[in-house]
Formats: C-alpha cells, sequence, structure tokens
C-alpha cells in the first residue's frame, strides 16, 4: 500500500551539501549508478557552485519520496523531503 495524498506532493531536495565521513568523487559514482546519468552530468547537475537547494524528485507518494530521500542519502547527498500543498487554503 503507498502513502498517495491527491492534495500534497512531496519533493526530494537535495540541500547542496555531501554528507560528513563522505568524498566528492565517491558521491558522484554513487549518483550515477542510481541516476544512470554520466559523472560529467551528475557534477554539473548537482555539484557546480552555489547550488543551493535542487529538487531531485517530486511526487504524490510519501512513499516513493523516502525511497528516493534513503537512495540518495545513503549515495552521501545532504537531502530532505519537503511538503507542498496542491491546492493552498488562503
Amino acid at each position: 500500500m503507498t502513502s498517495v495524498d491527491n492534495d500534497v506532493n512531496y519533493s526530494v531536495v537535495f540541500m547542496g551539501e555531501i554528507i560528513t565521513g563522505f568524498e566528492k568523487n565517491r558521491v558522484m559514482k554513487n549518483v550515477a549508478h542510481i541516476t544512470r546519468l554520466p559523472i560529467d552530468e551528475i557534477e554539473k547537475k548537482f555539484f557546480r557552485e552555489k547550488i543551493g537547494r535542487l529538487v531531485i524528485k517530486t511526487t504524490d507518494d510519501l512513499d516513493k519520496a523516502k525511497k528516493y530521500h534513503g537512495k540518495f542519502s545513503r549515495a552521501g547527498m545532504a537531502v530532505g523531503i519537503q511538503m507542498e500543498f496542491k491546492n493552498p487554503v488562503n
């Protein structure tokens, strides 16, 4: 069973930092394995200077968001899950 919520999107967000204890080259290889993108694309997309916050994946399924969060965390990237309401109440 999945946790789909039609009123909420969950975004897995890269915070622009590598988790302490990981090295950039190893993280890039890990992310290349997950995404199947070439290393040079990984570097351009995730590790250019002053990237700040970057949305990796958006879904309305919390379980999927947690799955992606886990994969990228284990790869060595500082990631979080951001919740966003599709139809905010004014």
